[in-house]
């Protein structure tokens, strides 16, 4: 067997290994919430033993690091995507918090470890990553604005307002009322404009 064959089908099985140990961590917590996610049960779903995981893994933080990571570059890939395709700033930001909204939901375990969300706790927060992933929202603000004082608060009260209505959807603080925290949250962020 040529050596450099076998070690890139190595290389190549150790990448499918994590990948398929972020993804057990993640259906997991989809299923169950993250607090239910062990390294145990991790490796029980993909069939490998503990020791294993740790191999690739120092601890259970360590994967919700790595999964808080992928969280944050594709809310921001999708962020990005959707400024794209809207040339006027204020149309712009409203599908950008849209789209922001659905990411959230459509992907909530990921929104849970990105935030410290339903019990998990991974990392120090992250507010680099948080600049990142809104970084086409601080440029579509300075073009409704036209000026660079002020853009910091003009982007946390942004981040504060989609994360405060997604928070209290996530934790069933109000049952019932995703539909109409959608549209308060879209009033709200046209007052952007103002």
């Amino acid at each position: 067997m040529d050596l450099e064959a076998h070690k890139e089908r190595r290389v190549n099985e150790i990448a499918a290994l994590k990948v398929a140990i972020l993804a057990s961590a993640r259906d997991m917590a989809k299923k169950e919430g993250w607090t239910k996610v062990s390294i145990r049960k991790i490796a029980k779903e993909v069939q490998y033993t503990p020791p294993v995981i740790y191999e690739h893994f120092k601890n259970k933080e360590a994967i919700l690091i790595n999964l808080e990571e992928h969280g944050f570059r594709q809310l921001r890939y999708r962020l990005e995507e959707i400024a794209e395709k809207h040339a006027a700033p204020l149309p712009r930001l409203l599908a950008i918090s849209e789209a922001y909204w659905e990411w959230a939901f459509d992907n909530r375990e990921l929104y849970e470890v990105m935030f410290n969300l339903d019990g998990v706790r991974c990392s120090q927060p992250n507010t680099q990553a948080l600049r990142e992933s809104g970084q086409c929202v601080i440029e579509t603000l300075k073009q409704i604005h036209l000026f660079s004082s002020g853009l910091e608060e003009l982007f946390f009260n942004w981040w504060a307002l989609m994360h405060g209505h997604v928070s209290l959807i996530l934790s069933g603080q109000v049952p019932g009322m995703s539909h109409e925290l959608k549209g308060y949250m879209k009033s709200a962020v046209t007052r952007f404009g103002v």
